[in-house]
This record gives structure tokens, sequence and C-alpha cells, in this order.
């Protein structure tokens, strides 16, 4: 007579951690870069030309203080609203607060999402985004690709100096990605591109 043999308990323990692992993602991070450019303008009041105050815009840090971030090296990492790991349904969120800095001159704020950590298996293209604008309960665009909602041309129009923008963003795995994202992880970067009027 032969014997089959069965797993121990401990054996199955393993194998079940096996299979979360194929459908978890990894953990990540969110940071924010910001670009301004000073139109000069005629000279007249609030025009760039011979204006001794800079068009500045700023994020607000973890602690709430106005931070720059004029490149992606020196970006602001953004703490976390909610959630860890990027899955499919749950979303990871952040939140940030944008800012025109008083003294400056008023201005039009574009913002985009990129990859502040692009590699070959990187998580990046297999997230769908959802925008909010403002505390708005309406998506500003949802459920969209990063390079989708680059080119929807989402911001505010007017900034002028001293004023304050909200943005949240939502991440998660598109629908069905299953084991193509197994193991992998990446980082939100949002950008906001300024240019005075």
């Amino acid at each position: 007579m032969t014997r089959t043999s069965r797993p121990t308990g401990a054996r199955r323990l393993i194998l079940s951690a096996g299979v979360v692992a194929f459908i978890a993602a990894g953990a990540t991070a969110a940071a924010y870069t910001d670009d301004a450019s000073l139109n000069l303008g005629t000279g007249a009041e609030g025009s760039g030309l011979g204006n001794p105050n800079r068009f500045d815009i700023a994020v607000r840090d973890a602690a709430g203080t106005l931070q720059d971030a004029s490149t992606r090296a020196t970006a602001v990492v953004l703490p976390l609203a909610s959630g860890t790991t990027f899955r499919e349904g749950a979303p990871v969120r952040f939140d940030v607060t944008v800012a025109n800095r008083d003294p400056g001159v008023a201005g039009d704020l574009k913002l985009s999402l990129y990859d502040p950590d692009p590699e070959t298996a990187d998580l990046f293209g297999s997230l769908r985004f959802t925008i909010y604008l403002d505390g708005s309960s309406t998506a500003a665009i949802d459920d969209a690709t990063a390079d989708a909602v680059n080119a929807a041309g989402l911001g505010f129009t007017d900034v002028g100096p001293g004023a304050q923008h909200q943005v949240r963003v939502d991440a998660v795995i598109v629908q069905g990605a299953g084991i193509a994202v197994a193991g992998k992880s990446t980082a939100i970067g949002l950008q906001t591109n300024g240019e005075s009027r």
C-alpha cells in the first residue's frame, strides 16, 4: 500500500503566503515638484517687469510649512492620506496644498503626474488616477492613466499671491492586472507648472 504525503500546517501557511505575494504590490511614496515661469509683461503694476518679487509657487509639507522643489532631485516628499500599498479597488491617496507665495504676481497653474523613480519593472504604468480639485466631491478626471491626466490640462487659473488650492490624488492598480504587477512598486510625483500673467 502506498501512502500519500500531505502538507503539514506549516507548509500550507507558507504556500498561502506565496499566493498573497503574487497579488500584492509594493508600498508607495508621493513626491512634489514645481516650476514657475515669470512673464516680463509691460511694466504695469502687477506684471513681472520690474517686480521685486518673483512668481513663486510652493507646496505645504507634512508640518504645514511651504516648501519649494524646483527639481525632481529636490522633490518634497508628501505623506499619504490613506493606503500604503497599491491594489485594485482600494486607492492610495495623497492630498496636496499648492500655494502662490505672497508677495508676488498672479499666474496660472497646470498639474501633471510623473514617475519619480522610473524603472523597467515599475508599477507606474499600471496605475489609474482619479483627481479632485479644491475639495470637490466630483472628480476632475476619473480612472485615467498618467498620460491622460497630463493631457487633460488640469489646473487653476489666475491664482493670486497668497492663494492656495487643494489637489487630491487617488491611485489604484488597473482592474485585472493580476500577476503582471507581482512584486512591482513605484512612487507618484505631482508637478505644478506655473506661468505668471
